[in-house]
């Protein structure tokens, strides 16, 4: 079963879907495996809810202007 669809959203704020997961470990291995085939090395990641859509988290590699989301249609309870 998936659960969460995670998307990279671009400088320019275009969003596009990067895949499928069925949990935050396996998005997070998604996450990674992007940005290893794009030579970009992350030092930190921020995470956090995000304020216009509660559905949604944010995550902040290190770029400063692109970011992965990752929705999930069931919310985010545990970080409420």
């Amino acid at each position: 079963m998936i659960d969460l669809i995670l998307y990279f959203k671009n400088s320019k704020g275009i969003r596009r879907e990067i895949g499928k997961t069925k949990n935050e470990k396996e998005t997070f291995k998604l996450i990674h495996q992007f940005l290893d085939e794009h030579n970009f090395k992350s030092y930190y990641t921020r995470i956090w809810l995000n304020p216009d859509n509660e559905l949604e988290k944010i995550y902040d590699v290190g770029s400063h202007s692109e970011f992965f989301i990752c929705y999930n249609p069931k919310g985010w309870e545990e970080d409420k």
